[in-house]
């Protein structure tokens, strides 16, 4: 399967795209605005314990402090084959009956890192279960054992991994997992990863001992240099960046990590765009679309609420060419693949409830639910499918580290203030005769009444609405003008 990662800078936003066989497959966006935290490292400061929530809060220096788990700090329990540590349960917190006020204390000093971003009203989740990722490896300086990620599946391959790195020797404590793109890599580029690693490591517990805290110890990389770090393999065909001194940076930085890929990046230089010459940009555009069309002319629907994500599934125009289970059945498959595609690029995480169209056969929901799990492998990001109802719906999960895709390029619209609906002209005509009632009661001295709206209802109130503007001005005797105002919102009215 042959990749292409292409890089636009602009003044304000750096983009990254990678497609797979000529397919969008995931798009991220950093903001030069938007300090990104996840990955790096801080002293912090103990600013308050609370048993009751297992949690204690940490300053570390961005102004809203971090909360820290008690799971985070005691012994984390990891996956032997697996460079992720096991999921938290949210039930689970405290399942080594530990209270953290036994390990923690206000005042204390602690090495955190950056687990999840700030979101909404909370702060940053913070870990003091480092990892530290490079090219071919995790360092894990409280695993104390190695590991091989479960993604390479070849035993052999494991197994001389596993051999390679039992025989480096770490300091006590400190264990070290294969990512991915470690299989077939040779035992020098292994060995040249684990020394880049540990010197970090060493960097970063002599700032810790130095430096007063709260302060930054490690940064992680920008988003440029992470697509080369994580995503840069042998399928990788080619890398386009379009901006000079970006090229150069990424080709030095290819130059030290994996030299023998350095020249499959290339400068973008053409009059068309390049997100454009790989006819993306459309796509990119389509991303933030509530209906995506399935190519067998079916539909799914994604609302994203601040607890959780529903995602609907519709046959739309396709009526099949047999019976109707096998054309719901077609549907099903097709949107199963897309919607994992669709949680990658837009980066929506946390509780996902998918209504499939019902599907009377248990085979067709198994190859439906498998068909689900294999396209989520792909994903980077931690999911978990919970359950799969004789209803159709799935509940699952994905990992949720930072903001969402959308929420990082749109805002709560001003305008209908994040409702994404307005009032109807209809609607809005009746309130407007109902707030002048209420306010000619409440005003009886007051013979002269100025209403003023927005240009849509005020032509409702002049043209056809005409007659019942007429039919108070006889009831109580009133004079009123409709005011046509252009700054005022369509729901607002403004009486005097």
């Amino acid at each position: 399967m042959q990749q292409d990662i292409l890089i636009n800078i602009e003044a304000g936003e750096r983009r990254v795209a990678i497609l797979r066989d000529k397919k969008l497959e995931w798009y991220f966006v950093e903001r030069v605005s938007e300090k990104r935290i996840v990955g790096n490292i801080y002293k912090g400061v103990v600013t308050s314990v609370l048993n009751g929530m297992g949690a204690a809060f940490v300053d570390f220096g961005l102004g809203k402090n971090g909360f820290l788990y008690v799971d985070d700090i005691i012994p984390q329990d990891v996956d032997e084959d697996d460079a992720e540590p096991a999921p938290r349960k949210k039930n689970n917190r405290h399942r080594h009956n530990t209270r953290i006020s036994d390990i923690v204390k206000k005042g204390q000093e602690v090495m955190v890192q950056a687990e999840k971003e700030s979101l909404g009203t909370k702060g940053a989740r913070l870990t003091t279960h480092l990892s530290l990722p490079g090219r071919y490896l995790v360092l894990m300086p409280s695993l104390g054992r190695n590991g091989v990620s479960r993604k390479i599946k070849d035993d052999k391959e494991r197994s001389r991994i596993k051999s390679i790195l039992n025989e480096i020797k770490l300091p006590d404590g400190i264990g070290l997992v294969a990512r991915t793109a470690a299989e077939g890599c040779d035992k020098r580029d292994i060995l040249r990863d684990v020394n880049y690693l540990l010197d970090t490591y060493n960097k970063i517990n002599k700032a810790f001992k130095e430096q007063q805290a709260p302060a930054l110890l490690f940064e992680e990389y920008d988003i440029g240099l992470k697509m080369i770090r994580d995503f840069l393999n042998k399928d990788t065909v080619s890398i386009m960046v379009d901006e000079k001194q970006e090229f150069k940076r990424l080709k030095a930085f290819t130059q030290r990590i994996a030299p023998k890929y350095r020249n499959r990046i290339g400068f973008h230089n053409a009059n068309l765009p390049l997100f454009e010459k790989f006819n993306i940009e459309a796509e990119i555009d389509r991303l933030f679309e509530r209906k995506i069309f399935l190519k067998c002319g079916g539909y799914i629907t994604i609302e994203q609420t601040e607890g959780m994500i529903a995602i609907d599934v519709n046959s739309g125009r396709f009526t099949g060419k047999k019976n109707l289970g096998d054309t719901i059945f077609k549907v099903n498959r097709e949107a199963a693949e897309e919607i994992a595609r669709q949680l990658r690029l837009r980066d929506i995480g946390g509780i996902v409830i998918i209504d499939f169209i019902d599907m009377e056969l248990a085979a067709q929901r198994k190859e439906t639910l498998s068909i689900l799990q294999e396209a989520l492998k792909k994903d980077k990001a931690r999911t978990n499918i919970i359950s799969f109802s004789e209803l159709n719906v799935v509940e699952m999960t994905r990992q949720r580290v930072r903001k969402s895709l959308e929420s990082v390029s749109y805002e709560n619209c001003p305008y209908c203030r994040g409702k994404g609906m307005v009032k109807s002209d209809e609607a809005m005509v009746t309130l407007v005769l109902r707030k002048l009632k209420s306010f000619i009661k409440t005003n009886r001295k007051k013979k002269d009444i100025e209403v003023c709206v927005h240009p849509k209802i005020a032509s409702r109130l002049v043209n056809q609405d005409a007659p019942a503007i007429d039919n108070l001005k006889r009831l109580f005797r009133r004079r009123v003008l409709v005011v046509s105002d252009e700054t005022l919102h369509i729901e607002e009215i403004n009486i005097k």
